[in-house]
């Protein structure tokens, strides 16, 4: 006990006085030399917060108006491919269609070509079977007129006129 009498809990005014004095006049040199510039610093780097906050809002929605412009043209992209490629589609059916139809055509003249010929040879070969039948008849017809000609002979020469129209044919 004998600390608490002449020791620290002790209580002397005049030291006290001057305690406050001292720390009043520490406090005031602090708010005007140390506490103005530390609030300025923190006000500041607050704002610099602040300012980098909306700064990075403005560039989120930034980015989400392009990545939205960007899908649109995409998806407008894909449907031009689409276009594209069903028109292609189209003039490749179109193309396909008239080929066909030309090849078509073409064939069709090569028939008539092909049947006008074989009714040209087969004219041309009625003819010449007629030439020769009105060349055998008129040599029958000479060969009996110049002869007097019995069954036996006419038969005779009756059969060798058809054996040379069979080999004509």
């Amino acid at each position: 006990m004998a600390v608490i009498k002449e020791g620290l809990l002790k209580v002397d005014p005049g030291l006290f006085l001057w305690t406050v004095i001292t720390f009043a006049v520490l406090v005031l040199l602090l708010w005007k030399t140390a506490w103005r510039p530390i609030v300025d610093a923190l006000d500041a780097r607050a704002e610099k917060v602040r300012g980098d906050i909306e700064n990075a809002e403005n560039a989120r929605v930034e980015a989400e108006k392009v990545l939205s412009v960007h899908r649109q043209e995409m998806a407008k992209a894909k449907d031009d491919a689409a276009d594209i490629i069903a028109k292609g589609r189209e003039e490749a059916e179109k193309m396909k269609n008239e080929i066909v139809e030309k090849a078509n055509k073409e064939a069709s003249t090569i028939v008539d070509r092909a049947r006008k010929e074989i009714d040209l040879a087969k004219e041309n070969a009625l003819s010449d079977i007629k030439n020769e039948v009105v060349l055998l008849s008129t040599e029958i017809a000479s060969k009996i007129i110049s002869k007097n000609i019995n069954p036996d002979d006419q038969k005779a020469l009756v059969q060798e006129a058809l054996n040379k129209m069979r080999t004509v044919q």
